[in-house]
């Protein structure tokens, strides 16, 4: 395989932009403006599903954004891009769904959900306050009660603003609210709002940076904006607190392999697998380095790993074509 080939294979998902020497041979047709609608609706009744949280993801490289349905349970994304896209639709008390949208060679498209429910008209799906844990004893009531409703509805009931709208209030009750800061991080993401998010997280981190997940959390939105070296920063603060999470080393590994430190790549990849062996997106970060190091059968087996472990997963279509050029690059020599 020459090297030529080697590059072009490898950076198909992890690294956001594609080499101009891999896409010279396929140029899409090009649009000024891009748009997706769609329809969720009751598969028993036909009703339009209302209030709905829609999450768009780039099929290689992850989160774009979301959107609502409104009251007839429509919903629509503008202007998304050139590209091909996973929109999943999880309502509470339903079977959630995920359909893709090629938008590639047209401007626009369409998708219908029929989800099925998974509880009885009428009833709502809880989750419980019990793994926020006790209330320190320093939080006055009011502003844990806040805490708590929040949680509730951001996580509960997947109503993003009134989730936060509890929150804020916890950390005007009571401003030390490191926790109530950290969830706010995590809602202002699932809403897009990725300055508030950074600024919970820090104020979360300010107040208490003996924990772990707030310093996970920036690193990950400092990944998706390309900071890399202040995500390194934020991920290496929180292993040094819980040096057992999977997902952290994982989003460490992402770090370095843009920072082209593939050694520590690598390292945090294998240390990710082998903290959680049902983990597949690190597979896939192996196995470009595999590429890299000009294995192509260990490359193959890393990829053919990601694929049995989650074969719908929104690196899966990319994943496969790359074996395939693997393979056909393979019997070419």
């Amino acid at each position: 395989m020459s090297a030529r080939t080697v590059l072009c294979i490898s950076v198909f998902a992890l690294v956001a932009s594609a080499t101009p020497m891999c896409r010279a041979q396929a140029s899409a047709p090009s649009h000024a403006f891009t748009q997706i609608h769609g329809f969720i609706r009751d598969a028993d009744t036909h009703a339009g599903i209302a209030r709905v949280i829609v999450i768009l993801e780039r099929e290689t490289s992850g989160y774009v954004g979301q959107a609502e349905t409104d009251e007839q349970g429509k919903f629509t994304f503008n202007a998304p891009g050139q590209e091909v896209f996973r929109i999943t639709a999880r309502p509470t008390g339903y079977e959630g769904d995920t359909k893709r949208v090629d938008l590639r060679m047209s401007a626009t498209d369409y998708v219908n959900f029929d989800l099925h429910r998974t509880s009885k008209p009428g009833s709502t799906a809880q989750v419980a306050p019990d793994d926020l844990g006790p209330r320190d004893a320093s939080i006055p009531e009011n502003a844990w009660n806040e805490y708590v409703k929040g949680h509730d509805t951001f996580i509960g009931h997947k109503d993003v603003e009134g989730g936060i709208k509890h929150l804020q209030k916890a950390v005007k009750l009571y401003p030390p609210f490191s926790a109530a800061y950290a969830m706010l991080g995590v809602a202002y993401i699932a809403q897009n709002n990725l300055p508030e998010a950074k600024s919970s997280l820090e104020k979360s981190i300010e107040l208490n940076p003996k924990v772990a997940q707030p310093h996970f959390t920036l690193g990950m939105l400092l990944n998706h904006e390309k900071d890399f070296a202040a995500a390194e920063k934020n991920l290496s603060q929180g292993l040094e607190i819980n040096p057992n999470a999977p997902d952290a080393h994982y989003e460490m590994a992402k770090t370095y392999l843009a920072l082209q430190r593939w050694q520590d790549a690598e390292e945090h990849a294998s240390k990710a697998v082998a903290l959680r062996p049902d983990l597949a997106p690190p597979h896939v970060v192996l196995g470009n380095l595999a590429l890299r190091k000009g294995d192509s059968q260990a490359a193959l087996k890393e990829f053919k790993e990601y694929l049995r472990l989650d074969p719908n997963g929104p690196m899966a279509a990319g994943t496969q074509q790359t074996i395939q050029k693997i393979e056909a690059s393979a019997q070419a020599h």
